[in-house]
């Protein structure tokens, strides 16, 4: 029998197929690993979601993604945005395209680095919500031919686990530690979780939520080797809570969604007014949706028998 690896993790998902099988695991994981007495605290976001089109997708920012070329029957992995440059390069070339745009301090590259994921150049950010049905959508609306599926994060226990894993100092503000890590500060390995200024509406629908990566340029789910940071959600409830510092550290769970699902979900999700002109205010969010609505799709026509 081959010998399970580090990198190999037995990790549990859910298969989802409709919205209230997504809100009746969420509730369950909720219970399982509550992150106090408290679980329904109005103004605690504990839980953060991510829609990916596409499973086999990683949790990295767009700035360290890399992609495989073959050239002449050979793979060659390169940096798809570093290949020329660096990071803060990037970033600056941003800042002097926008800097009579905008009336923000050119020293405040954090500042500049949320305008800068908001108008679509790579950063360091990932983006999240604290609503899992923006992130079902988001996890749809794309590649409705592949499978795709929804990251649960526990914040609460990722905090714990930063905690015990970074040495930063109390007296040091999240925007300090952010402006450390764009130029370049070694020190902080793990990402870092940080709630953006909303620069427009659009952020505000989407209930926006980032994290922020460190030194490690790797995959959120590959740098959490160890097995019991995936929560599971189990078959039958045994009925024990755990809270404090007894509680399960458990940080992440994963959604699977079949393509099959992806369209009669949308049309779940806009139902309950989750689409196109509700998460991009605007004319472009109100032409998508028109779009959307009279877009034709014979396999959506087939009655299952």
């Amino acid at each position: 029998m081959k010998e399970k690896t580090m990198k190999e993790k037995t990790m549990k998902e859910k298969t989802i197929s409709s919205l209230s099988q997504l809100i009746d695991a969420i509730e369950k994981l909720k219970s399982y690993y509550p992150s106090g007495i408290m679980l329904n605290n109005p103004v605690a976001n504990t839980f953060l979601y991510r829609g990916l089109s596409d499973v086999s997708y990683k949790l990295i920012p767009s700035v360290f993604r890399k992609k495989e070329d073959n050239i002449d029957g050979r793979v060659v992995i390169n940096n798809k945005y570093l290949a020329w440059a660096n990071e803060k390069s990037l970033l600056l070339s941003f800042i002097h395209e926008a800097s009579g745009l905008l009336s923000i301090s050119t020293n405040d590259l954090p500042r500049w680095a949320e305008y800068a994921q908001h108008y679509g150049v790579p950063t360091r950010f990932l983006d999240w919500s604290s609503n899992p049905l923006v992130a079902l959508y988001f996890a749809c609306r794309d590649r409705t031919e592949q499978d795709g599926a929804i990251w649960m994060l526990h914040g609460t226990n990722y905090k714990r686990f930063l905690a015990k894993n970074l040495q930063i100092p109390k007296e040091k503000t999240v925007k300090e530690i952010l402006s450390d890590l764009f130029n370049d500060d070694k020190e902080i390995d793990y990402p870092v979780l940080y709630t953006p200024y909303y620069v427009d509406a659009r952020m505000s629908a989407q209930k926006s939520y980032f994290l922020v990566w460190g030194a490690k340029k790797e995959p959120l789910e590959d740098m959490l080797l160890n097995d019991e940071l995936f929560m599971e959600l189990p078959e039958v409830d045994n009925g024990i809570r755990l809270y404090g510092d007894d509680q399960q550290n458990n940080i992440l769970f994963k959604f699977f969604i079949h393509a099959d699902s992806k369209q009669p979900l949308l049309h779940e999700l806009d139902m309950v007014g989750i689409n196109e002109k509700t998460l991009f205010p605007g004319l472009d969010g109100i032409g998508r949706y028109v779009e959307r609505q009279y877009r034709f799709d014979y396999n959506e026509t087939i009655i299952s028998m």
